[in-house]
């Protein structure tokens, strides 16, 4: 039985929901895959790329054997093509 009020529960499911779809919503044409498992990262999610251009999640990253664990660079998955501007409130 799943914990908390139904209500709640139904939300929290719906929600995460909403997030996984706007994350791939978000990545277009440019859809970046995890060259191991063929996953999609969700938003806010660390992916590694290799010298030889391969691209792993971080789950495919701790599979690997520890001498093999050194990507040129990490980077993080952004929500969206265009930056959000944070601005200050009207009073």
């Amino acid at each position: 039985m799943p914990w908390g009020p139904p209500k709640l529960t139904r939300m929290a499911r719906e929600l995460a929901t909403i997030i996984l779809r706007a994350s791939l919503g978000s990545l277009g044409h440019h859809s970046l895959t995890c060259s191991r498992c063929r996953r999609t990262p969700v938003a806010g999610e660390l992916v590694h790329v290799f010298a030889s251009e391969r691209v792993l999640c971080a789950l495919c990253l701790a599979r690997l054997p520890e001498d093999e664990r050194a990507p040129l660079r990490s980077e993080r998955v952004h929500a969206g093509e265009r930056r959000i501007a944070v601005v200050p409130r009207a009073a």
